[in-house]
């Protein structure tokens, strides 16, 4: 596959300077229960930093709704393949990251990007959700995530305890206030992830954001 061929599907971005390797970004606006809580005052969403960005960024706006319309209406198999080649490509430091904005659209999504993992074993995954019904709907079909994959199940409200029931999660916290298991520090280095890879760790149950 050229590469050209490979983008046909969508881009995979090694662009974001704040976190290491590759990252995958689609319509945060298509996002199902994020559009919810984004009306909600107090939750992760209200303040969506994607939504800002798309907002005052046309050509962002632009390139993260393309990459979802280009899954929408792809072959998932070509789309599978297309992302896995992007991701071997671009990636030298061995970790991906999968919505830097958006979030999973269905099952569909969510088995595609497990393949996608299977193909790319040296790569870690960190996939990010509050689709919390998928992620069960997969894991009851499925039994487990493969190795080289974290996804982490957050908490919809600030301030909220960690999801039961879920080997990997993510909170939000403010100022203050208590934080559940690790306790993320990227705001101490100019919201730059810098040495940490706690997201990727299996190992890691909860990681705690502050909020910002």
């Amino acid at each position: 596959m050229l590469v050209k061929e490979a983008k046909a599907f969508g881009n995979v971005s090694n662009g974001n300077s704040k976190m290491p390797g590759t990252s995958y970004a689609i319509d945060a606006f298509a996002c199902k229960t994020g559009a919810k809580l984004a009306k909600v005052p107090g939750s992760v969403c209200n303040k969506c930093y994607a939504l800002r960005i798309q907002k005052i960024r046309p050509s962002v706006d632009q390139g993260y709704k393309s990459n979802l319309d280009k899954y929408n209406s792809s072959d998932k198999a070509k789309w599978v393949i297309a992302m896995s080649f992007q991701i071997i490509r671009q990636n030298k430091v061995g970790y991906h990251r999968w919505f830097d904005a958006g979030d999973l659209q269905s099952l569909e999504m969510l088995e595609n990007i497990v393949e996608v993992c299977k193909i790319t074993p040296n790569i870690k995954h960190w996939l990010p959700t509050r689709e919390v019904k998928i992620v069960s709907d997969y894991l009851k079909v499925h039994g487990s995530f493969p190795d080289n994959l974290v996804v982490r199940v957050s908490s919809p409200m600030i301030d909220d305890k960690p999801l039961p029931s879920y080997d990997n999660t993510s909170t939000v916290h403010t100022k203050g206030k208590e934080h559940h298991g690790f306790k993320c520090e990227a705001s101490t280095r100019g919201n730059q992830c810098g040495p940490c890879r706690a997201c990727w760790n299996k190992n890691v149950a909860n990681v705690s954001y502050p909020k910002h």
